[in-house]
């Protein structure tokens, strides 16, 4: 039978083994490529990734829980201790501290530890309660490779700043190593002091390798002399620098549980392992109140994969917290930012979770259950813990490289891999000897489901051969159909459930549009399947949202050959336009390009965001007669005069490099504002555009004609999505500040160099050159004096170089905004005198929509962005993908 036309569908439930064994000998029937059946090839695709068998019409739906404990076993259960976290006012270490003269910004603590610790955030109020991952901090040293020493700054924390970073200013390390570090050195080890750089530049010179990279090195520092670092160092620094006060230091031991596993239930041997984990730290921090350790009890029996029942969270979080059974079942099944589901292999009956709490002293802060086949894929990158691909990379291949190595890991895996169920409680470190001491037998049956080690690897193993060679059918197939929406949503809901496979299933905003693309839909709001939890703005809507009621991420329908060439989506909602960009890293017009590639860009696809670069000399700031800035009112200098061609026959642009005086006389303090005002407008005019990427908007979102009307109000806007679309920034030391403005504004007398490019095509530029060739010295003076205070009011200016004014190659010192932005942008530089720049273009006038409003006749999509529309389709609307009691994936990493 057809596989695009099932017969009326038969529900039936299956074990992961039944399963399987459905599934594999399809899939084995393909694997030679030789006298494939195509019907019978296209049918084994279909069973492994929507769980309907078209030629039986039989809908399996997958029940882990026949595989629960229906007998006694061997269970080991070992405890051990993980990890220690510590805030305190002074240094817990009782050995030698390995420091870093040099801080390497991956050490920062950027990840959400799950709890908060009190720090006083202002000088005059008592303490805050905040997360450390939100405060400004910087990495003093090590102990050994697994302990480390960080310093927290609360007067930094920005508490109103949703998105503050946390990384110390280049001029604020420079602080704590010149003027805090080296004279508590001087002081307690001045012996030693030849060996360390003599300042912090010094240092970053030392670092720097030939590949542009940093090496950071470490100098020891001696046991004895702990005591007196705390106390010289906090003291030095608060002495010149107020953000410095009250310093925190927080002590991480991390990733030791093999060093002191001990038998559960034992008290004494429980004690023992605690002085193992704290060998290294003063043994007074037994007593701190701010110190927690991860308890762990890990359960395992060879042979098998111990997997978490998604039905026993509740149970497990009432048998070690104080909560009551009807609390802990609230806990779990309403919306929360404090409790996350981590669903495993795309099986909804099987999954880890963690939970945050504040409840009694002697409870824990947080509760981590997951299980050990994820140190297979264990890897933190972006954020994000586990092996993942990028969409980009999908696109090419039969299949892709990535997807044939987890194949082969997931083979080896199947043979020699157990599992093993892990349960870590963050306890505080008072209570580590006495609390979760053991897991009670009945808790073990009613929340561990144990698969035979062969089952769960080739669940996953038929899964990702499903996926991979759908994906190859596409990839081989190309051609126009290759980029058409519902073919690209098949590959997006491809990338979503394989990296779900092996991590935590993303559940971002662009994530929950492919779950509305791919999956089924219901309008059921009380279907305990449902993945996006509606609120009650949701339901009067009636929205359609993404559930699985068989028990596993399937696909809805999907179309196969011969009914299309390419195996693609059945017709349903398409994805917007954003989501495309973030899971292909390209939008929906430029996969289109791709795949079918255009003879010539039409110019009506140019966007009116993009501005053509002004490559010639820069026009005249169209602010004819300016009110003299305040600063030059009492000037009254003679501006000199420069030879004169009015002549009619020149064009306009050519007469506007003469004085205006030819028409009217004007004072010295008007003719100062114009030129400033002539600076703040070039350096915009310019700003260009992606090379190579005619349908992209330009760096700098203002038009030409607003370019044309800036004046320094604009660099005093520390937004800078007011100013452009992409831009690299990097907040510089006075002396840095400096420099740009002798390059902007280059003194009399300095040394003349080659042809550079942008400033000779910049009419401030040139009037500048020809000021200080007809006025006199120390009337320039005067004048660069204030510019010179001018300049030191802007909050940012562009990075300026010697050979050019603009650079946009991607450089390792910037940050960038969009934060995940890293590709081409302008850099700009920020004035050690000013805050971190902002990014937020939601408050840009206009921001929000390009395009003009409907007519009153057409219906109105008052929640999406037009631009978010594909193919003329209205995308999934904003109230179902973005919910504020959820955040977003990625937001913080986990430690």
């Amino acid at each position: 039978m057809p596989v695009n036309g099932p017969p009326q569908q038969d529900i039936q439930g299956c074990s992961l083994a039944m399963f399987n064994n459905r599934c594999i000998p399809l899939l084995e029937a393909g694997q030679n490529h030789v006298d494939i059946d195509p019907a019978g090839y296209y049918r084994g695709l279909n069973l492994v990734l929507t769980g309907k068998d078209s030629a039986t019409g039989i809908q399996y739906s997958i029940e882990p829980t026949r595989d629960r404990f229906t007998r006694e076993r061997e269970i080991s259960v070992v405890r051990d201790y993980d990890s220690l976290i510590s805030f305190t006012h002074w240094i817990p270490i009782a050995r030698d501290i390995y420091i870093f003269p040099l801080s390497n910004p991956m050490d920062t603590l950027t990840s959400n530890v799950h709890l908060k610790v009190p720090m006083k955030i202002h000088e005059d109020r008592p303490e805050v309660s905040v997360f450390p991952h939100r405060v400004p901090n910087i990495c003093l040293g090590i102990v050994n490779v697994r302990t480390k020493l960080r310093m927290f700054f609360p007067a930094l924390y920005e508490e109103n700043n949703a998105n503050p970073s946390v990384e110390l200013t280049l001029e604020q390390k420079t602080a704590i190593y010149e003027d805090g570090l080296l004279p508590t050195l001087r002081v307690l080890n001045p012996e030693t002091v030849t060996n360390w750089p003599t300042s912090y530049a010094s240092a970053l010179i030392r670092a720097k390798k030939q590949n542009n990279q940093y090496q950071y090195g470490t100098r020891p520092f001696p046991e004895a002399m702990v005591p007196g670092l705390e106390y010289d160092l906090l003291r030095f620094l608060a002495e010149k620098h107020a953000w410095a006060r009250d310093i925190v230091f927080m002590t991480q031991v991390q990733g030791v549980k093999e060093a002191n596993q001990h038998p559960p239930e034992s008290q004494e041997e429980a004690l023992e392992a605690i002085f193992v984990l704290m060998n290294d730290l003063d043994p007074r921090l037994r007593e701190e109140e701010h110190c927690w350790v991860d308890v762990g009890l890990e359960l395992s029996e060879p042979g098998f994969s111990y997997q978490w029942r998604t039905d026993s969270h509740s149970e497990i979080i009432q048998h070690f917290t104080c909560l009551t059974a009807a609390q802990a079942s609230s806990y779990v099944n309403r919306p929360s930012r404090q409790y996350f589901r981590d669903i495993s292999a795309g099986l909804l009956h099987v999954s880890g979770f963690r939970g945050t709490f504040a409840l009694r002293d002697e409870d824990p802060v947080y509760i981590q259950a997951y299980t050990t086949d994820k140190a297979l894929i264990q890897q933190l990158d972006a954020g994000r813990h586990g092996l993942t691909m990028s969409g980009r990379k999908l696109l090419d291949g039969c299949p892709p490289e990535y997807m044939q190595k987890i194949c082969e890991l997931y083979f080896d895996a199947k043979e020699n891999h157990n599992c093993a169920a892990r349960l870590e409680l963050r306890l505080p470190v008072k209570y580590a000897t006495t609390r979760a001491l053991r897991i009670p037998e009945e808790l073990i049956w009613n929340s561990i489901l144990p698969f035979e080690r062969k089952d769960w690897w080739q669940w996953r193993l038929v899964r990702l051969m499903g996926l991979s060679r759908t994906l190859s059918l596409q990839n081989q197939a190309g051609g126009q159909l290759r980029g058409g929406p519902d073919a690209l949503a098949l590959t997006a809901g491809i990338h979503w459930m394989t990296n779900g496979l092996h991590s935590r299933p993303d559940d971002g905003s662009a994530a929950r549009d492919v779950m509305c693309t791919v999956l089924p839909l219901t309008a059921d709001y009380r279907n305990d399947a449902l993945h996006i939890q509606p609120n009650a703005a949701n339901i009067q809507h009636g929205d359609s949202l993404p559930f699985s009621e068989f028990g596993a991420y399937f696909f809805r329908d999907i179309v196969w050959p011969p009914t299309a060439d390419i195996p693609r989506m059945r017709r349903g909602p398409v994805m917007r336009n954003s989501t495309f960009k973030y899971v292909f890293g390209m939008d929906y017009q430029e996969l289109q390009r791709k795949y079918r590639p255009p003879a010539f860009i039409p110019r009506a696809m140019v966007p009116h965001t993009r501005v053509r670069t002004q490559k010639k000399f820069s026009k005249r700031h169209r602010m004819e007669d300016p009110a003299p800035a305040p600063i030059f009112e009492d000037l009254d200098i003679d501006m000199g005069r420069a030879q004169q061609d009015a002549g009619e026959d020149l064009p306009w642009e050519e007469r506007a490099d003469y004085p205006l005086d030819i028409e009217e006389e004007q004072e010295c303090p008007v003719l100062l504002t114009k030129h400033w005002n002539q600076f703040c407008s070039d350096l915009l005019q310019k700003c260009g555009n992606l090379r190579n990427r005619p349908l992209e908007a330009s760096h700098c979102r203002l038009s030409m004609e607003e370019r044309l009307h800036v004046t320094d109000e604009v660099y005093k806007d520390i937004n800078l999505a007011m100013v452009f679309n992409r831009v690299q920034w990097k907040k510089v030391t006075g002396l840095e500040w400096k420099e740009a403005f002798d390059l902007f504004f280059p003194p009399l007398k300095a040394p003349i160099k080659i042809q550079s490019q942008n400033y000779p095509g910049m009419k401030y530029w040139d009037d500048w050159h020809n000021m200080k060739t007809r006025m006199q010295p120390e009337d320039i003076h005067v004048i660069r004096n204030k510019y010179w205070s001018l300049f030191k009011l802007l909050h940012w200016v562009p990075k300026p170089h010697t050979d050019r004014l603009w650079q946009y190659q991607p450089h390792e010192d910037f940050r960038t905004f969009p934060p995940n932005y890293r590709a081409q942008a302008p850099q700009v530089i920020v004035s050690p005198a000013s805050h971190a720049p902002r990014w937020e273009p939601e408050r840009v006038p206009g921001a929000a929509s390009d395009v003009e409003e409907e007519s009153e006749e057409e219906e109105a999509e008052p929640e999406v962005d037009r631009r978010e529309w594909v193919n003329g389709i209205a995308p999934i609307p904003d109230r179902i993908l973005l919910r504020e009691e959820e955040e977003e994936s990625g937001s913080d990493g986990d430690i």
